[in-house]
Formats: C-alpha cells, sequence, structure tokens
C-alpha cells in the first residue's frame, strides 16, 4: 500500500511539474507577442508620422523590397553575435580541457570529484547552447522578415542570457546557472522567436 502511494504521489509531482513547464511557456509567450505587437504598432505610426524612421527599419531593401532594411541588423546580431557567443563559450572549454586535464575526445570528465564536476559544468554550458541555437538561428531568419526590431531585440537579449547562463554554470554548482537575473531569458528569448516565426507562418497561410 505504501508502496503504491510513493507511485501515486511521484506521478502527481509530474504532473505538476508539466503542468508548471506549461504555465510558464504560456507565459512567455504571451509576453513575447505583446512585444511583437508593439513592433507592428510602432511600424504603422512611424509610418504615417515619422516616415525617414519607419523606411530605415521596415521599408524595403536594397536587396528586396520583401526583405526590411532592419534585417541586416537580425543577420549581425543573431546569426554572426550568437555564433561568436558560442565560439567564445567554446574557448572557454578548451581553457578548462587544460586546466583540468580532459583530453579529447571525451567530451566530458567521468570523475566525481570538484574538478571532473566544474569541468562538466563548463561544457555543459557550451553543450546546452549548442542544442539550441538551431533553433535560435532557424526562428531568427524566419521571424526577422516580418518583426526585424522585436527579432534583434530577442538576438541582443538571447546573447547577454547565454552568457550569464554559462557563467553561473562555470561555478562548478548546477544550481547558480540562473544566479544571475538575465540567465533565466535564455528561455524567454527562445520562446520570443519561436512566437516571431510562428507568426510569421501564420501570415503566410492566412493571407
Amino acid at each position: 500500500h505504501s508502496h503504491r502511494c510513493r507511485k501515486q504521489r511521484a506521478r502527481y509531482r509530474r504532473r505538476l511539474d508539466n503542468m508548471g513547464m506549461w504555465l510558464a511557456t504560456g507565459k512567455f509567450m504571451a509576453q513575447t507577442a505583446g512585444v511583437l505587437l508593439a513592433e507592428t504598432l510602432a511600424c504603422q505610426k512611424t509610418a504615417e508620422f515619422i516616415p525617414d524612421f519607419h523606411d530605415r527599419i521596415w521599408g524595403g531593401s536594397a536587396i528586396s523590397s520583401a526583405i526590411p532594411k532592419g534585417y541586416g541588423a537580425v543577420i549581425l546580431v543573431n546569426v554572426i553575435g550568437a555564433s561568436l557567443a558560442l565560439v567564445t563559450l567554446s574557448f572557454k572549454v578548451s581553457a578548462a580541457r587544460k586546466e583540468y586535464k580532459v583530453d579529447l575526445p571525451a567530451m566530458y570528465a567521468t570523475g566525481k570529484d570538484k574538478k571532473s564536476v566544474t569541468f562538466n559544468c563548463i561544457q555543459r554550458g557550451h553543450q546546452q547552447a549548442l542544442e539550441t541555437f538551431p533553433t535560435i538561428l532557424a526562428s531568427s531568419l524566419i521571424g526577422g522578415i516580418r518583426y526585424p526590431l522585436s527579432v534583434w531585440l530577442f538576438g541582443c537579449g538571447y546573447i547577454k542570457a547565454r552568457l550569464e547562463w554559462a557563467k553561473g554554470y562555470a561555478s562548478g554548482d548546477p544550481q547558480n546557472r540562473y544566479s544571475n537575473m538575465w540567465a533565466k531569458h535564455i528561455w524567454t528569448t527562445l520562446v520570443g522567436l519561436q512566437v516571431a516565426a510562428i507568426a510569421v507562418a501564420v501570415e503566410l497561410l492566412v493571407k
């Protein structure tokens, strides 16, 4: 009977955890949708009252009238800047390999001592960034066509958040990865970019 109760409590906790994850995702989506809405309104109002400013961001580029001029900032930050952030994290892993004597091709240290755990935390800070980068890149390139300003802002936030998250993780205590207020925004910015890409997809299908 007690074993069955423990299993039921474990299932209940998992359901609560899943519910919390979906609620957090819904909150992020609502917040970032508000950013996209604000850009849409700004685009409309500046076209009416500040046409020169509007043209610098949302006006058609020399490459194509369908690609806004602000898309250049998306490429510089979300593609090139974010790539350089990942390269920076890879340098930290390389330095940690020398310091903690973890040779290639081993990805992680196998020991449980403090040095091994610290190296694994540094490696994980880089590896987790690599795991999410394809989504960041694809969502930026799609969403930036329609929402260049918002996507650029999300890209700036992502780079800052990603570096702070990895810095906290590199302390050797995984709990510290969210110790900086910016760190949690690795998820806010990721969801924001996905929402932007979804909005573009819906617009293409509906209009």
